[in-house]
């Protein structure tokens, strides 16, 4: 008896191979395009979470600046604005000579060891403006000490501002003596802040050659690159008094009221067969304080 035997021909196994092959490829062509488009989407949050940070770092320091005084320049490119950011607060307790008596309320000694002293400002409770006082020698012979005359603040005499020096988890305010060129003219219990000269500016990366950087740079300190990369139309743009739109050219520095963040950052890396790396442009508006009218 013939035994028949079972299998395969070749055209079979040839037809099936075909096939294979066909979704085969069609498979490693869906995880390809995939792969490609996580890659795309992990670049967006990359360069969205660039941006975010960026703006983060600057407004911390943007939402202190006072309307009256605390823009000291701008560029007109849009590419760098320098601010005066106070630190500290407290009350004026009074004068003498070239001396301001100051009681100070507790301060972090995290944003002492990071903060540049160039000065203090007094507020005038009429106008509500702030008058800047800039001493000779801030980081040297000028630099605010302990009072030589605590008295003046905690006193209860004629003339004495009776001022209760303030305690906050631990920390204990501190009555300085603060120099200036000559009399201040700072009247008895008004506002008073110290401050640092902070410059924000998009110029060339180190970290991403061919990119911009966003620097800080404090008068006295550090000068950092804080985040990059950012595309060449990334800067800065200005509300001006009496304006509710920004502008890309800046006012005169009494003008600014506030400004527009324009944060165009780009993801470190292109993504395969894409010829540009992925970009996330992010604006945020910041009014300074105290404004009293636009």
């Amino acid at each position: 008896m013939t035994r028949k035997r079972r299998g395969f021909t070749l055209p079979e196994v040839i037809v099936s191979l075909v096939i294979a092959g066909i979704i085969g490829g069609a498979f490693m062509r869906l995880l390809m395009n995939q792969n490609r488009y996580f890659s795309h989407e992990s670049n967006l949050r990359n360069a969205r979470s660039i941006a975010r940070s960026a703006s983060n770092i600057v407004l911390a320091d943007l939402r202190m600046v006072q309307d009256s005084g605390g823009v000291d320049s701008v560029a007109a490119s849009g590419k760098l604005v320098r601010i005066l950011v106070p630190y500290r607060f407290g009350l004026v307790c009074g004068t003498n000579s070239n001396t301001t008596i100051v009681s100070m309320l507790p301060i972090d000694s995290g944003m002492m060891a990071v903060s540049v002293y160039k000065g203090f400002a007094f507020r005038d409770s009429t106008t509500g403006n702030y008058t800047y006082v800039s001493p000779s020698n801030p980081t040297g012979s000028d630099i605010p000490v302990a009072s030589a005359t605590p008295a003046q603040c905690t006193g209860s005499a004629a003339g004495q501002a009776q001022i209760r020096t303030v305690s906050v988890n631990g920390r204990t305010g501190d009555i300085l003596d603060l120099k200036s060129n000559g009399a201040s003219g700072a009247p008895q219990n008004s506002a008073v802040f110290l401050w640092q000269k902070i410059t924000y500016s998009f110029r060339a990366s180190q970290a991403y050659p061919g990119r911009m950087g966003l620097w800080r740079n404090v008068d006295g300190g550090r000068n950092e690159e804080i985040m990059s990369p950012f595309d060449t139309s990334a800067g800065f743009r200005f509300y001006k008094a009496g304006k509710d739109v920004p502008e890309a050219a800046p006012p005169a520095k009494e003008l600014v009221r506030g400004i527009d963040l324009v944060l165009t950052a780009v993801s470190p890396r292109a993504v395969a067969n894409d010829s540009t790396p992925s970009q996330s442009r992010v604006v945020t508006s910041v009014f300074f304080k105290n404004v009293r009218a636009f």
